[in-house]
């Protein structure tokens, strides 16, 4: 047996620390397992080998402070008392008030100029999905996360006609474009409001606007710029320098932050339903609810790797410094919302609660305040994946709540 995954949640405003541990073998298995905390490290014995986990660089941990020990299968937790906050994460830095005003989330341009003349094609077969399009404009396209009205100061009875973009335009937004869709029907598949890759049949995205425009998911697609009749290198539409899943909730974030006082927002959390649909057109939901969105954290991003750097048989090991979303979340799927079953993590309940099920999913959708955002299937399932990884770090007793939700987290660099 032997430690994988070290993840230590830092409050230095409540002077503590929650250490979550990971083996990849069940406590119960081992007979011996030793958990010594000195003021710069964490040391863990077992008889044939040890880790030593330094702490020196970020806080000095008080010896004798163990509380809230849990062992569990794979994980041990507990908390210490710490002291020594660093200087550059104090509250009192007037630099750090100032990074906790409100951020304006700005969606990623793509690599489109005004002028240049695009191909879109499928990221899967390469495959055109539309005839070359001159991209005299190339514009922020609204989503249901904002207001309109940010958007047009003026507009005519009938909305949707101004959101069409004409056969000249490139309108884009959180991770999808929207073109007018005389430019891809003959080059791609449409059934009952989906669009298909005519070659390879990947989903590529929705009919909107009364069937005048396609909504296409950046995931599914490549540019080719086409200059002088000579062919282009195929390229992202966007280069992003974080991850999706980051973006994501970072955007979310944004768009149900508070204005007013630095205490105010960090205290915030806030509920998001996010919608995605599925190449068989079946639709599926992740109810999340953001507990924390600036939680520091100490972690290992790979496995330890024991036999390798040891000294003395004692594995050196240095925690990455970053910062972290923590979350509770739920998946549920079309099925909900019809009274059939459902697809849960971990869940060990009986399939009587498919009714109440129903309802949760009814109460969400309907609620006002809680955002609602819909997604690409690849994104959905990408999040899915982490959250359910991060979620592994926390023992069963911490993971799942009453109502069936997970606890777990989202990782990104400060």
């Amino acid at each position: 047996m032997s430690l994988r995954y070290v993840c230590v949640e830092v409050r230095h405003n409540l002077r503590c620390a929650n250490v979550f541990l990971q083996f990849d073998h069940s406590l119960t298995e081992t007979e011996f397992l030793k958990i010594v905390v000195e003021n710069d490290a964490l040391t863990f014995r077992e008889y044939s080998t040890a880790t030593r986990v330094a702490l020196g660089n970020f806080f000095t941990a008080e010896a004798r402070t163990i509380s809230n020990l849990t062992v569990e299968e794979c994980n041990a937790s507990f908390r210490l008392t710490i002291t020594n906050e660093p200087a550059q994460v104090s509250t009192d830095n007037p630099a750090n008030r100032m990074d906790n005003k409100k951020k304006i989330y700005i969606t990623p341009k793509p690599n489109v100029e005004e002028g240049s003349q695009q191909i879109v094609l499928c990221k899967n077969c390469k495959c055109e999905l539309s005839t070359p399009l001159k991209c005299q404009r190339v514009r922020e396209f609204p989503s249901g996360s904002i207001d309109v009205n940010e958007f047009f100061c003026h507009h005519g009875p009938k909305f949707d006609e101004v959101l069409v973009p004409q056969l000249t335009d490139f309108f884009y937004g959180f991770q999808f474009v929207v073109l007018n869709s005389e430019l891809v029907k003959q080059q791609v598949k449409m059934k009952d409001q989906h669009v298909y890759c005519r070659r390879c049949l990947q989903y590529l995205g929705e009919n909107i606007l009364n069937d005048n425009a396609v909504r296409l998911w950046m995931d599914t697609l490549l540019l080719k710029c086409q200059e002088n009749d000579k062919d282009g290198v195929l390229i992202n539409i966007v280069n992003a320098k974080v991850t999706p899943t980051c973006q994501l909730l970072h955007k979310i974030i944004d768009d149900t932050d508070v204005v007013g006082e630095p205490l105010l927002q960090q205290l915030h959390f806030c509920k998001v339903l996010l919608e995605a649909t599925f190449p068989s057109r079946k639709r599926k939901y992740l109810l999340l609810q953001v507990l924390e969105k600036q939680l520091q954290v100490l972690r290992n991003t790979k496995p330890l790797a024991h036999g390798s750097n040891n000294n003395n048989n004692v594995l050196q090991v240095q925690l990455e410094q970053g910062k972290s979303f923590k979350l509770l979340y739920r998946l549920l799927d079309e099925t909900e919302d019809e009274g059939g079953g459902e697809h849960k993590m971990g869940d060990t309940s009986s399939a009587g609660s498919v009714s109440s099920d129903s309802i949760l999913l009814k109460s969400w959708k309907e609620d006002m305040s809680i955002h609602v955002l819909r997604v690409s299937p690849t994104l959905f399932s990408t999040l899915l994946e982490e959250l359910d990884e991060n979620a592994l770090l926390l023992p069963e007793l911490y993971r799942y709540t009453h109502d069936h939700f997970q606890l777990s987290y989202i990782f990104y660099e400060n």
